[in-house]
């Protein structure tokens, strides 16, 4: 009994560190994406006069591209960068330019991103957990 609930301990030990490392890596590549795509799209313009139509129809676009923009990440590396280049010249090109679109995309594509990270800890915590009751049940029926 002693031996099962060691091994029992180390398989979740050995989860949980594995969470926390990918987390941590994954959330630093993150980070460094980010401050290199809001460093690339930042520029400075004074916006001109909009409507409320027209100012909530740029936040919900911005919205919709922040989302994207996270999306963009299911594809392969190397088409990732012209995926959100093509959001912002194709997609969303009338708001390009403003600043608090800009803001706005980016603090969606950070919400996203940390929640796709958040969500990837949870299922791999979630299948070391499984793995290790299993082979303790393997275990137990030997």
């Amino acid at each position: 009994m002693k031996k099962v609930l060691s091994f029992i301990g180390c398989a979740i030990f050995v989860a949980a560190m594995t969470v926390a490392c990918g987390h941590k890596n994954q959330e630093e590549a993150v980070d460094s994406m980010i401050d290199s795509t809001i460093q690339e799209d930042a520029v400075e313009m004074v916006a001109p006069e909009m409507s409320d139509a027209e100012h909530a129809a740029m936040i919900d676009a911005a919205i919709a591209a922040g989302q994207a923009k996270c999306n963009c990440y299911k594809t392969d590396a190397a088409s990732v960068e012209n995926c959100i280049n093509s959001i912002l010249t194709e997609s969303y090109a009338a708001y390009k330019d403003n600043e608090e679109f800009q803001a706005r995309m980016n603090e969606e594509f950070e919400s996203c991103v940390k929640s796709k990270v958040t969500e990837a800890g949870k299922e791999a915590v979630n299948q070391g957990v499984k793995a290790g009751a299993k082979a303790i049940s393997e275990k137990l029926n030997k």
